[in-house]
């Protein structure tokens, strides 16, 4: 099969927040609140596979407010 008919195929990439889309490290605050970690490059893909009309969902076990913003950024 020719790899530009394959990608083309693809019409949605579903991703897990955690290990995937952070660093996979737990960080929290002195008042105990939990933090994420993002990497740019990560971000910079989604955004290519919005510019390519390509649906981008993501799923995790818990909500986060870091990872709300982040994918409204996005």
């Amino acid at each position: 099969m020719n790899a530009i008919v394959s990608w083309q195929k693809i019409r949605c990439l579903i991703l897990d927040i955690d290990g995937i889309c952070t660093d996979g490290s737990l960080q929290y605050t002195a008042s105990g609140e939990s933090t994420k970690t993002f990497h740019v490059h990560d971000g910079q893909g989604i955004r290519a596979l919005r510019h390519a009309q390509i649906e981008v969902c993501i799923i995790s076990g818990r909500t986060h407010p870091a990872v709300t913003r982040r994918f409204k950024e996005l």
